[in-house]
């Protein structure tokens, strides 16, 4: 299982900000904001791969010069092309647990590991759409030959699809192209897999076994030129699938996950080991970042976003179709497990998280109401800790969590100020950050959209919320610092605690659900004004206790929602609703 470690990478970030202070000379005019040194880019042996992508040619052979090579290359300290294994033991276990997972695949994962190999790469990810797919298929006039899986086992001759994966120039084209922009040679893994020369897992072990319909084909695959990392299906798969996420961010998680799962198909399928895979992983989502960070696509990422978001994907959606990615704990959970797939965190678990340059392009579309900083800030918070291997890379591309990145924060360095426009929809009108937030800072909340929070929150500074609406989804959501309400709306549809003090102005309303529980409860000293809105009036019975406050000062201008005949009732620490 993956290890977070999420108090020690905490207590690391905190350190860091009591130091950088520190090193600011005295004579400087204008401070440095410690939070943005957390997020400053580290420059690799090749430069940053956003600027140096397309220098994946064969004739740049040396990680300085080629950055995929220089992206993947502490892989270089366990293995070597001439040298051979330099690090038996961890090369055995990469092996061993590619062993193991074909070993307990289902029926199921032999039918969708053989259609991931045969057809073309970037098809594989359209179900990650789930109810969007057909849509896509038929408006992307996209195609496979393999529909279905065979009877027995495939001649060695059996070739990959034949067809076109879909067409640029359909009606969902540019999405297509925004696609195909990964798919140059920049985006190809035939460098690194060739200076690397590493064995595929079913080559070096007998336990590994092949998918059974692709024993002859992998059988007669040649002795040379054909290699394990990194994996080149993950690559297209992360590339594919992180750009229909930049596309269409309502599906960021599913379209990730399946791009994760992808990877898996290919251990599932024999094909691939462990580490090839999360190369693979690390290779695609660097080229993507790449791509959408360099100007001339820029309006093919316009319109790609355009189109997703119009009646060609989204009219009709099938409300029945099948959705594998359906589940988010599942996904959370099997997208978290192939980061790593329970290869050891031997090395140092406390290195600092690095974002790369770039990186926060990702995020763009399903973050879009934070600034570029604050996106990078969100993938600091949400990485993966140090100390894996072949992840800490020099940018910090092996350590990012985009399936967490996209539940918002992991903590609050600082005063951080949200502000959505409703009227842009998507995820500026509303957006669910699932994450559990830690840190010192404050959440203000600003604009007229919708903000929800559903972690376990410990993040000190508190709250604020000036417009819009903040919904506390969860009982400890609001953090461990005083919230403050001067204007918009605060909401609670569970029993949520405060654990200090809270305050409202005129220009404020706070939102309660009734249920049999007390609907907040305020550890400190309640200074009331505004409005309170009641929900769910109709399940009271004679009286309800609806707040529960160390104390209280003021009291609500206004209270909606109550059936007629009832009013509120204030105690000493208390306020009641009543009837007559």
């Amino acid at each position: 299982m993956m290890m977070r470690k999420k108090q020690r990478f905490g207590a690391a970030l905190a350190t860091v900000l009591v130091l950088l202070p520190m090193m600011t000379p005295v004579a400087q005019a204008k401070a440095i904001n410690p939070a943005d040194q957390l997020i400053a880019p580290h420059e690799a042996s090749y430069g940053f791969y956003v600027d140096s992508y397309k220098a994946n040619t064969k004739k740049n052979t040396t990680p300085s010069t080629n950055p995929a090579y220089g992206l993947l290359n502490n892989f270089s300290k366990y293995w070597s092309p001439t040298k051979g294994q330099l690090d038996p033991a961890f090369l055995n276990e990469n092996t061993a647990i590619a062993a193991k997972i074909t070993q307990n695949r289902t029926s199921a994962e032999v039918t969708r590991s053989f259609l991931t190999d045969r057809r073309s790469l970037s098809y594989s990810i359209i179900s990650g759409l789930g109810p969007f797919a057909n849509a896509f298929i038929k408006n992307a006039n996209a195609q496979t030959d393999y529909t279905t899986v065979p009877t027995e086992p495939q001649p060695a001759t059996t070739p990959y699809s034949k067809v076109k994966w879909a067409d640029p120039t359909s009606k969902l084209g540019d999405m297509v192209k925004l696609v195909e922009l990964t798919r140059g040679s920049y985006g190809s893994t035939g460098v690194p897999k060739n200076t690397f020369k590493y064995k595929r897992p079913y080559k070096l072990s007998k336990d590994v076994l092949p998918n059974p319909y692709l024993v002859n084909v992998m059988a007669a695959s040649p002795k040379d030129g054909d290699f394990d990392f990194p994996s080149g299906h993950t690559t297209a798969g992360f590339e594919t699938g992180e750009m229909l996420a930049y596309a269409f961010p309502e599906r960021f998680q599913e379209l990730v996950t399946r791009s994760s799962e992808m990877g898996y198909d290919r251990i599932l399928a024999g094909r691939h080991s462990p580490l090839a895979v999360m190369g693979g992983r690390m290779f695609g989502t660097a080229v993507t970042a790449s791509v959408l960070n360099d100007p001339a696509n820029q309006e093919t990422m316009k319109k790609a976003y355009q189109e997703a978001h119009s009646n060609l994907l989204q009219s009709s959606p099938l409300v029945n179709a099948q959705d594998d990615y359906s589940n988010y704990q599942e996904n959370q959970k099997n997208y978290r497990y192939r980061m790593t797939y329970g290869l050891p965190q031997d090395g140092d678990p406390n290195q600092a998280m690095r974002v790369p340059k770039g990186a926060e392009v990702l995020l763009a579309t399903r973050l879009p109401y934070l600034s570029a900083n604050q996106r990078r800030a969100v993938l600091a918070t949400t990485g993966l800790s140090s100390g894996y291997h072949l992840l800490d890379d020099a940018e910090g591309w092996g350590r990012l969590d985009l399936f967490s990145a996209a539940n918002g924060y992991g903590q609050l360095w600082d005063t951080t100020k949200v502000n959505m426009d409703a009227d842009k929809g998507s995820f500026n009108a509303h957006d669910t950050w699932r994450n559990n937030i830690g840190g010192t800072g404050q959440l203000v909340k600003q604009g007229s959209g919708d903000l929800s929070l559903n972690g376990n929150n410990t993040f000190k500074g508190g709250i604020q919320v000036t417009k819009g609406q903040l919904d506390l989804n969860s009982t400890n959501a609001a953090g461990q610092g005083d919230v403050t309400v001067k204007g918009g709306t605060l909401t609670t549809n569970t029993a949520a605690k405060l654990q200090k003090g809270y305050q409202q102005s005129k220009r404020g309303t706070l939102a309660l659900t009734v249920t049999k529980a007390t609907a907040m409860k305020i550890h400190g000293q309640a200074k009331l004004a505004g409005t309170l809105t009641v929900t769910n009036a109709k399940s009271l019975k004679s009286h309800q206790v609806l707040l529960k406050f160390g104390s209280v000062k003021g009291k609500f201008a206004h209270v909606k929602g109550l059936p007629q005949g009832w009013h509120v009732k204030y105690h000493t620490h208390s306020l009641e609703l009543v009837r007559g």
